[in-house]
């Protein structure tokens, strides 16, 4: 989530006088020092609380699906994938915090590698969202077929991966191109076309509101839905629990990623029919951006509390590795004295007289 902020073309006095007959009460430079001001201050504050809950919940979530378990399912693979893409765009926090604070101040390499990093895994993290939910509609209401195809899940899983890095990549092959080192008040790191570049400005924008809200949102709502009518028709004892994990899975999503996808496509809209706004609405419309944006950053501390932490099983893996780590602090103890925690504890239910284990949420 998070997602990419570019730097709209701006009119100057000449391209005005070239292009338009009258631009008078439009200004030509805005005082943007307020908007600027807020986005020190705030940016770097949010980032720092969402780069530390984030690496802590998402290293415990790679340690315990590395060491603790192995991957017996397909969720299990898309988690750890999961994880890992939102641990790499956490890595690129600190260079956005400090861009925000005193200007990009680390070269052209380091702000393509940084964008690009940040791009790929945006869109991967979305992408594996989305395999999630189409995996676990599978599990549920295609239990006999998940039952068939259980021996080469994990083969299924992996080629699914690929793809999605591959696709990823793909998708960001513009920020690798055009990223770099821009001077205005301070130096910035951001993509950069020319105007006659605006198709391909807008196409890129438009697969981010896209991949980052529409598709993912799409695909929850569809595969959810069906989850809970069939739900609704089974009897195990944990049904209300369930349903209440999807719901709060779906209505996170939407309050944390919405916002700024609405914020992204106006933007994108505003720029496409070279609407000029006057400073106040343009200063309110960064601070929206500001603000937004990090509320999308947020998805990555949620995501190891949703798809990891919610399960039985996952719980009692970190508790393991927690009292391991306490053992390594006492020689005198032996960790290996005792046994695993149980993880016996699983959501089951009861649909067209098949008994399905649902992996969804007791992971």
């Amino acid at each position: 989530m998070t997602t990419l902020e570019y730097d709209y073309y701006e009119l100057t006095s000449d391209y005005i006088s070239e292009h338009t007959s009258d631009y008078s009460d439009i200004p030509i430079k805005c005082e943007v020092e307020d908007p600027q001001s807020f986005a020190r201050v705030f940016q770097p504050c949010i980032l720092a609380v969402v780069f530390v809950l984030g690496m802590v919940g998402n290293i415990l979530v790679l340690i315990t699906y590395t060491v603790y378990r192995r991957l017996k399912s397909m969720t299990d693979v898309f988690l750890l994938n999961l994880a890992l893409a939102d641990l790499l765009l956490l890595l690129t926090l600190p260079f956005r915090s400090a861009d925000a604070i005193h200007g990009w101040v680390f070269g052209d390499w380091l702000c393509k590698a940084v964008r690009s990093l940040y791009s790929v895994n945006y869109y991967s993290g979305f992408l594996f969202l989305t395999c999630i939910s189409v995996d676990r509609y599978i599990a549920i209401v295609l239990a006999t077929v998940a039952h068939k195809l259980r021996s080469q899940t994990i083969f299924y899983s992996k080629v699914s991966s690929a793809l999605v890095w591959l696709v990823s990549v793909f998708m960001s092959v513009p920020e690798m191109v055009w990223s770099k080192v821009v001077k205005r008040d301070d130096l910035h790191c951001e993509m950069i076309l020319d105007v006659e570049d605006k198709l391909v400005k807008a196409a890129t924008q438009f697969a981010q509101v896209t991949v980052g809200f529409w598709l993912p949102f799409g695909v929850m709502l569809f595969c959810y839905s069906v989850i809970t009518r069939t739900l609704l028709k089974g009897r195990g004892f944990q049904k209300h629990k369930a349903l209440k994990v999807i719901g709060i899975l779906v209505l996170l999503f939407v309050l944390f990623q919405l916002p700024y996808s609405v914020v992204l496509f106006l933007k994108t809209t505003d720029w496409l029919g070279s609407k000029q706004m006057h400073c106040a609405i343009r200063g309110a419309k960064h601070v929206a951006e500001d603000v937004t944006r990090s509320l999308a950053f947020i998805r990555c501390c949620l995501n190891p509390l949703l798809y990891g932490f919610v399960g039985v099983k996952f719980r009692n893996d970190v508790l393991l590795l927690l009292r391991d780590l306490r053992c390594m602090s006492r020689t005198q103890y032996s960790c290996s004295a005792r046994s695993p925690p149980s993880s016996s504890n699983r959501f089951s239910f009861v649909s067209n007289g098949h008994t399905s284990s649902s992996s969804m949420f007791s992971l």
